[in-house]
C-alpha cells in the first residue's frame, strides 16, 4: 500500500512539474558576478530548487555527522564506566569489625 501512495505522489508532483514547466517557458535574466544567462523560468526554478536540496542534504549529513561522533564517543565513556563498575563489583568487601 505504502508503495502504491509513494508512486501516487510522484505522478502527481511529475504532472504538476510539467503542468508549470510548460505554462512558464518566458526567459528570464539572472545576472551574476561573472556575466548573465538567458533561461526560461522553469528551468531556473528548478534549478533553485534541486539546489536547495542539495544544501539542505549537506547540512543534514553534516549535522548526522556531529550526532554519530558524539554518540559514539558517549559509548565509548559508557563502556569504560561499566567496565570500572565491573572491576570494583569484583573487589571483595573487607570488614574489619
Amino acid at each position: 500500500m505504502r508503495r502504491i501512495m509513494t508512486i501516487i505522489i510522484f505522478v502527481i508532483v511529475f504532472a504538476v512539474g510539467a503542468a508549470f514547466s510548460a505554462i512558464n517557458t518566458n526567459p528570464v535574466i539572472i545576472n551574476y558576478y561573472l556575466g548573465t544567462l538567458t533561461a526560461p523560468l522553469s528551468v531556473v526554478m528548478i534549478l533553485s530548487i534541486v539546489a536547495g536540496i542539495i544544501l539542505g542534504a549537506v547540512a543534514i549529513f553534516a549535522s548526522t555527522l556531529r550526532l554519530r561522533y558524539e554518540n559514539r564517543r558517549l559509548n565509548k565513556k559508557l563502556n569504560v564506566s561499566e567496565q570500572e563498575i565491573n572491576s570494583l563489583r569484583i573487589i571483595p568487601i573487607k570488614d574489619e569489625h
